[in-house]
């Protein structure tokens, strides 16, 4: 099976170089979109991607097998691995710019490797519309509900038309200057639809 260092990006065009990306899988087969979860099924920035570059929907795809296939104490190794050979050590690793959790299972994966890489100084923080999990134990993993809030759910993340008269803390839509998004407080943001 292909090692994670291969399947790990490192920023995009909102996120700084110092934040590790991996999928749980695609936008396409979201767990969350299948069962009607998601609140932005129809503009899903993560679907047009995969429909508008033929690479994209494989390489998240072999994500999420490394993701199924792999037991967190591997995948925490192969991270470990893997940032400790790049000259810009990341700071930060989100779970999921596509895709969602599968299971309670992963859940407590997430966490898992949330509270080994601690100890390694990089924050994992994720995005969820999977409202029907349990969240409680979640210690060390930052889980930004989208659209909602529970036990263990850091905050609200939820996408508006309009920003106007919003008492949220508005996304600056660039994580080079904020990282809201990553820390444990208990502030609730709202993001103009992209």
């Amino acid at each position: 099976m292909e090692h994670i260092k291969t399947l790990i990006q490192y920023g995009n065009k909102k996120l700084p170089k110092t934040t590790a990306i991996f999928n749980m899988g695609s936008a396409m087969q979201c767990p969350s979109d299948s069962l009607g979860l998601c609140n932005v099924s129809d503009i899903c920035y993560a679907k047009k991607a995969e429909r508008m570059y033929t690479q994209v929907l494989p390489y998240r795809q072999r994500q999420r097998d490394k993701w199924l296939r792999t037991d967190a104490f591997d995948l925490v190794t192969e991270f470990i691995q893997a940032f400790e050979k790049k000259r810009t050590k990341p700071t930060h690793l989100r779970l999921n710019e596509a895709g969602d959790f599968y299971s309670q299972a992963c859940v407590n994966k997430a966490e898992y490797i949330a509270q080994c890489l601690s100890h390694a100084g990089v924050r994992v923080y994720i995005y969820t519309a999977r409202k029907d999990l349990d969240f409680s134990k979640c210690k060390y993993l930052v889980v930004n509900g989208s659209g909602f809030r529970k036990e263990g759910v850091t905050r609200s993340f939820t996408a508006v038309e309009t920003t106007n008269n919003v008492k949220d803390f508005v996304c600056l839509e660039d994580c080079n200057v904020c990282d809201k998004c990553s820390i444990n407080d208990s502030q609730n943001i709202v993001v103009k639809f992209h």
